[in-house]
């Protein structure tokens, strides 16, 4: 599969200890886990809602930007990818 919708997360902790996910290319959303693997998870569901609110509300998806350390690569789930 092509990483054209694979998008650079950042994940920090926030002041009650959970992990917040946020997509920097998209400008909005965000989501969270009790652990950095839940918030992953999340983070999947997150990418799908801004890749498909993106796309009916008629825009151009942004360029996702190159993954440089500290962030996490998330890949969308597949229906979405294609």
């Amino acid at each position: 599969m092509s990483d054209i919708c694979n998008y650079p997360a950042e994940i920090e902790r926030d002041e009650d200890g959970r992990y917040v996910v946020t997509f920097p290319d998209f400008g909005w959303g965000a989501t969270d886990g009790a652990t950095r693997d839940e918030a992953l998870g999340e983070a999947r569901d997150l990418l799908r809602e801004l890749i498909a609110a993106t796309m009916r509300e008629g825009k151009d998806l942004p360029e996702p930007s190159p993954a440089t350390r500290g962030r996490f690569v998330v890949a969308p789930p597949v229906p979405i990818a294609l």
